[in-house]
């Protein structure tokens, strides 16, 4: 058992290193989304699924020298602090963010680094510090005010696991998961601002596994030219065709079912653009309205494969469609599912999400979650 007591002395400041001092020449601005910032209440953590904008305000080449965090508690007290910069032997721990230089007056989109604290440390409030470096005169920027106050989202409607059996998050939304690797701001100005928010921040996708344990049917034979994201045949997925249940209550408010299964070639997002279909990277898919807030989005779904038409009120668990490929996705057959705010995924906000009665499995162990986050990586049972 953990024991803690008050301590009676001087309140740790750190006021040297975590310096709020702000330049007077303003070189950047820093933006944050999306926004609310929202804590996902992780199984062993307190996550921030949130990035930053930076644009530059001068015509000076920028190089981000420095980024910190301080968190704080409710009276404004120093709990846990964290940091990356240049040094490293080898390749830096800033090299994680994405892009660290700003040309000029261009935007550019920055991975937030510190997203992942212990689940005893209470996010109240953060503020991060930056420092930029001009590289022509070796002068430095600071910028030590950015202040966030994350708020736990209270997540109204029960959700289920939409689908059944052994399954696997081959993509979910950690920080390295394409979901999450979303540059905001190219996307708006390659869509002409058609897309604005990132509804994959919380997405999963969903895959089946064989009683073989595997995501397809091969044999040992075909394994080289099925390695990696590299497949001769999707429709030897388990996940094609499987059956898609509603993960709760609630009316179906928008459906797609007439677009074809991409099995013998790739989405065409440029000329999607073009058209101005940027939602058929979703492929077909259903929209569910739970509460006046939240929608359940689920991707990909086969052509024709749709049971429940537009109106039509369903039950957790009921049967609504099969799993196909349709749309963007990607190289393997999965469903993608994400909770959003609104119906429309271009402009709706992602939220996170909980599912009951999860079973988490560890080796031969399985682990029971009366509510659970899950993210890439995990392999769950659902009966």
């Amino acid at each position: 058992m953990v024991k803690s007591r008050d301590y009676n002395g001087s309140a740790p400041l750190l006021n040297g290193y975590l310096s709020d001092h702000e330049s007077p020449e303003k070189v950047v601005s820093i933006a944050v989304e999306p926004f609310p910032v929202y804590v996902e209440d992780w199984r062993d953590s307190n996550r921030l699924n949130f990035d930053f904008t930076l644009t530059g305000l001068t015509d000076k080449r920028l190089v981000i020298r420095f980024i910190k965090a301080a968190v704080y508690d409710e009276q404004d007290k120093l709990v846990t602090f964290r940091h990356l910069n240049h040094n490293a032997v080898g390749v830096s721990g800033i090299q994680t963010i994405g892009n660290t230089e700003i040309d000029g007056r261009e935007t550019i989109d920055l991975f937030n680094p510190f997203h992942s604290f212990p689940k005893n440390v209470l996010l109240y409030k953060l503020r991060y510090m930056f420092t930029f470096r001009d590289p022509e005169t070796g002068k430095e920027y600071y910028y030590g005010n950015t202040i966030i106050h994350p708020t736990v989202y209270h997540q109204k409607v029960e959700l289920t696991l939409p689908v059944k059996g052994l399954i696997t998050i081959l993509d979910g939304h950690d920080y390295y998961s394409h979901h999450r690797r979303f540059a905001m701001n190219l996307v708006r100005n390659i869509t002409n601002n058609t897309f604005w928010s990132n509804f994959s921040r919380y997405s999963v996708d969903l895959t089946l596994l064989g009683e073989d344990g595997n995501t397809r049917k091969m044999t040992p034979e075909e394994y080289p030219s099925n390695y990696d994201f590299h497949f001769t045949d999707i429709t030897k997925f388990y996940t094609h065709e499987a059956t898609v249940y509603a993960p709760a209550d609630g009316e179906i408010v928008e459906i797609v079912d007439d677009l074809d299964d991409l099995y013998d070639t790739r989405f065409d997002f440029d000329q999607a653009i073009a058209d101005n279909r940027v939602k058929d990277l979703a492929g077909n898919y259903i929209i569910i309205k739970h509460n006046e807030s939240e929608y359940s989005h689920l991707f990909h779904l086969l052509k024709d494969g749709i049971d429940v038409s537009v109106g039509d009120h369903v039950s957790k668990g009921e049967r609504i469609a099969k799993i196909g490929f349709s749309g963007a996705s990607t190289t393997y057959s999965h469903l993608h599912y994400q909770l959003l705010d609104g119906v429309d995924f271009l402009k709706a906000n992602p939220l996170p999400c909980r599912f009951s009665n999860v079973s988490l499995l560890n080796g031969k162990q399985a682990i029971r979650y009366e509510k659970a986050c899950i993210d890439t990586g995990d392999i769950l049972f659902q009966e």
